[in-house]
């Protein structure tokens, strides 16, 4: 088959020249455009010794719209959320104002249409964030006694958002409200607490998490607010962080409105502030930075597969370092053999949002998913995306699959190397994989990655 062809080597003190040259940050090389990267060796950078790595601030604002407001001071509401150019809005009371008047040239917004799914939605800055999952969770469901058409106080639920920044920080955004505390909803704060937990919970598995809401419940009523309950649930209004809790509720100037912190430690808490406007709530601003390895979504250390308990560990770690690589990233992937479904689908996935790709194998026989691959990627290493074929694989010292990403998850200079290749078998033995994210383990792969593929550096 013509894409199966021998290359030949690059020599190793051209190799170490270019590297040399090229260590001070992650660039394009020569090769019109060719999307090849040697590893980031910037400050701040997740996994370099030295540095407390944090990310650019984040802004968010929770915004109550009063509900029954007219046009003009509702218009003018929403243009003072987005004068503040925030990351983030949750908004609450917005059920029947139109997405239009939401979310401006900009943004983005979500939510589940309906009377009370859509009362919470989220947006987001789409300069800087692209979706990579949304949707509506249910709060609470208690209904009057007896049937009403009006509507039920007791009846909440949260609109949510995965997010995923174009350095690739995952960060998910809930937007809730909670129930009033009085008549028959007066005991629903601590199950919406419950329940809102159990979403977090979901979400932290993927990234940290933000919560912004009108959560109908005063911060600074020790006999009112439920802190043992959210401290469980591991929850950190930013008030805790800052110790100062202010006015949001223009009646009694009560704190009712939050912005939720999950897990504190991952975040960096610069200052909070709070604007006066129609509604009857004050707009709630808060910036914030993910900070420390928690910018990250992977750690350095080894990862193992377990066929009786966790038979796709390793597996699911290298799917995700593609599917967590932001538009322009490159994944050069190596696996000695490709016989993986999963893995094809996350490729085709990345191609579709903007990723470059670039595949070397070494099977005896075209697999049904390289074949596949080719047609997408074509086979011209002088590409930005390709795939190529490498026999002579221990000539190089290549690991039997690697993934090497240039930004995936929060993370530059990402390698995770397996000891077994993306085959189905994989899940019946057990596998290890190593993750790094420093610059120096980049580079030692990703220079005989283009020899093995006859790309010259």
């Amino acid at each position: 088959m013509s894409f199966l062809r021998s290359v030949a080597r690059t020599p190793r003190t051209a190799v170490v020249a270019v590297v040399a040259a090229l260590a001070v940050s992650l660039l394009w090389l020569p090769g019109n455009g060719g999307g090849v990267r040697l590893a980031a060796d910037t400050p701040g950078t997740p996994g370099t010794p030295g540095t407390d790595p944090v990310s650019a601030p984040l802004r968010i604002v929770q915004a109550n719209i009063k509900s029954n407001m007219s046009t003009a001071k509702t218009k003018a509401d929403i243009a003072a959320v987005y004068a503040q150019r925030p990351d983030f809005v949750t908004f609450n009371e917005v059920t029947y104002r139109p997405d239009s008047w939401l979310a401006p040239a900009g943004y983005q917004l979500w939510r589940t249409p309906g009377a009370y799914t859509g009362e919470t939605p989220v947006a987001w800055n789409t300069a800087r964030w692209n979706v990579v999952a949304q949707g509506t969770w249910m709060i609470s469901n208690k209904l009057r006694k007896q049937p009403s058409k009006a509507f039920e106080l007791g009846k909440r639920y949260a609109n949510w958002v995965s997010l995923q920044s174009n350095i690739g920080e995952r960060i998910s955004i809930v937007s809730a409200h909670f129930a009033p505390r009085a008549g028959y909803t007066k005991d629903l704060t601590i199950p919406s607490f419950q329940r809102l937990g159990l979403l977090v919970d979901q979400l932290r598995a993927h990234g940290p998490v933000l919560v912004g809401g009108d959560l109908n419940v005063n911060y600074r009523a020790v006999a009112e607010y439920p802190r043992t309950t959210v401290t469980a649930l591991g929850l950190t209004p930013v008030y805790d962080v800052t110790g100062t809790a202010l006015p949001t509720g223009m009646y009694r100037n009560a704190t009712i409105d939050y912005v939720l912190l999950a897990s504190a430690g991952q975040y960096t808490v610069r200052s909070q502030s709070v604007r006066v406007t129609n509604s009857d709530h004050r707009q709630l601003t808060a910036d914030l930075a993910l900070t420390g390895s928690s910018a990250s979504a992977f750690s350095p250390g080894v990862v193992m597969t377990d066929p009786r308990t966790s038979p796709r560990a390793v597996t699911s770690l290298m799917v995700r370092s593609i599917n967590l690589a932001p538009k322009g990233a490159v994944v050069h992937l190596v696996s000695r053999d490709l016989k993986m479904p999963v893995v094809v689908k996350a490729i085709q996935q990345a191609r579709k949002r903007g990723v470059h790709v670039q595949l070397l194998t070494s099977g005896k026989k075209v697999t049904t998913g390289e074949r596949t691959l080719i047609k997408l990627l074509g086979t011209n290493v002088r590409k930005k995306s390709w795939v190529a074929h490498q026999r002579n694989w221990t000539r190089y010292r290549l690991p039997a699959a690697s993934s090497l990403v240039s930004a995936s998850g929060g993370t530059r200079a990402l390698r995770i190397d397996s000891n077994r290749p993306l085959v189905k078998d994989t899940h019946k033995v057990a596998t290890r994989a190593v993750v790094t994210i420093d610059k120096t383990s980049y580079d030692n792969l990703f220079v005989p990655f283009f020899q093995a593929a006859g790309r010259p550096l």
